[in-house]
């Protein structure tokens, strides 16, 4: 290659900045490249949306693996073997999360991560034309409660994103970038609510907004917590699904008197979309194993046989997506029904809108209590807030659009299902800083 041709996509590569939405559940890619905002690549061409990818890995074997849509599709036809990962970004804080092996080969968590974000990578280097070696990454505003736990997982992002090749990466709060996809709707300064609503996270950032220009000092509070959309899926898990796969067994270890019910360490494993896959890890199945050889009645074995007939048959997966579907159903239903029918699995459950409500209690309490704690170190009562912009599908639940409408008033609300803002917010951060300015 000549001195010029190499000198010019140096160039290029200095002037082209990744905006990447890394989500618990979907992820998107955008670039400032050139003096030129490119709002969504297409990354999953075979998506519905090809501009937004299921945070999904597959290995059907450890030297390969399947990303997006497409790992879904090779899962299935490859009859579910292999593993798959999903919701894998929550596991960031949880020091005793270090990753798994597959077969002999030991992925940890940074790997895991910074596989999937090398893809994004290649994917958006193969549309823009150059290689690309920074990068602004989204972050939710906490990945933990714990101070200690949300910088251990933020060290492990900036790992990750090593990784998967990026020289410079800045992580900008997700909330935050949403505010500045939602400063181009307004004509005069506001001070803004913006509520992002993922899988993993619920975020708050409270900002004074002006149609032009941003100053670091414009930001008046960040906040958040790590449980949204798969914590409100737990729910129906942690309440009634779980029983069918042992939850409640008894059992009784040979020489030992005391009656046992299946450890929380399981249990906990077992309610959780993103730690469930985890039950197939030796130490723990073996010990499934023998509380199923160690059950005292037969009802007690057929339940841990069920478990079993879940995670070896690999239907996991598709277990979760129809709570996810009785979830959806229920923001707009006043009933729904769980039906699962796998050969060994036939389940029929009935869900009311005020059960969910009732068991999701904690869970919202817990995301309006992070909202408090923004508005209290913002200094900013409900009645000066101006505008309330929610985004994300957990958003639209019934009981938490309420609690706003309590709070702020309906006429302030706007909700929005989309799952672009947060990227087009990041995009807008990457703008800022090829021009020489950082957003935090």
């Amino acid at each position: 290659m000549e001195t010029l041709e190499i000198c010019y996509l140096f160039q290029m590569n200095q002037d082209t900045f990744l905006s990447i939405d890394f989500g618990t559940s979907n992820s998107l890619v955008g670039a400032f490249h050139q003096g030129k905002r490119y709002e969504a690549l297409s990354i999953d061409p075979s998506a519905t949306d090809p501009t937004m990818m299921r945070t999904l890995l597959y290995f059907p074997n450890p030297d390969l693996c399947y990303y997006g849509s497409q790992a879904i599709q090779e899962y299935i036809e490859q009859d579910m073997e292999g593993r798959l990962f999903r919701s894998f970004k929550s596991h960031l804080p949880n020091k005793n999360y270090l990753g798994t092996v597959l077969d002999n080969r030991i992925l940890t968590l940074e790997t895991l991560i910074g596989v999937f974000l090398l893809e994004l990578k290649k994917r958006a280097e193969k549309t823009l034309g150059v290689p690309v070696e920074n990068a602004v990454v989204g972050r939710p505003a906490r990945y933990s409660m714990d101070p200690v736990a949300d910088g251990f997982a933020l060290h492990r992002m900036q790992k990750a994103a090593t990784f998967a090749g990026f020289k410079e990466v800045q992580f900008v709060p997700e909330p935050l970038a949403a505010a500045f996809d939602y400063r181009r709707q307004i004509t005069s300064e506001k001070i803004v609510l913006i509520g992002d609503f993922g899988g993993g996270t619920s975020d708050f950032t409270l900002i004074k907004l002006r149609p032009e220009n941003f100053n670091k000092e414009d930001v008046l509070a960040i906040d958040g917590c790590p449980l949204a959309g798969d914590a409100l899926d737990s729910v129906f898990m942690s309440s009634k699904l779980n029983e069918y796969f042992g939850a409640k067994s008894r059992y009784r270890l040979p020489m030992g008197s005391n009656v046992l019910t299946m450890p929380p360490a399981i249990t906990q494993r077992l309610n959780h979309p993103a730690h469930i896959v985890h039950l197939k890890e030796k130490e723990t199945y073996e010990f499934i194993r023998e509380v199923k050889k160690c059950s005292l009645a037969a009802k007690d074995a057929e339940a841990v046989e069920r478990l079993f007939i879940l995670i070896e048959d690999q239907q996991i997966f598709p277990f979760f997506e129809n709570i996810e579907k009785t979830k959806r159903h229920l923001s707009s239903e006043e009933k729904a029904k769980f039906e699962f029918d796998y050969p060994g699995l036939e389940i029929s459950e009935s869900f009311s809108s005020f059960q969910f409500k009732e068991l999701a209690a904690q869970t919202k309490e817990k995301i309006f209590a992070s909202l408090d704690t923004c508005l209290s170190a913002a200094g900013v009562s409900p009645e000066q807030v101006d505008l309330v912009c929610l985004t994300g599908g957990t958003a639209k639940v019934p009981f938490i659009q309420k609690e706003f409408e309590q709070r702020f008033g309906g006429e302030k609300l706007q909700t929005q299902a989309h799952f672009h803002s947060v990227l087009s917010g990041l995009t807008e951060s990457a703008k800022f800083w090829a021009h020489g300015q950082k957003v935090i």
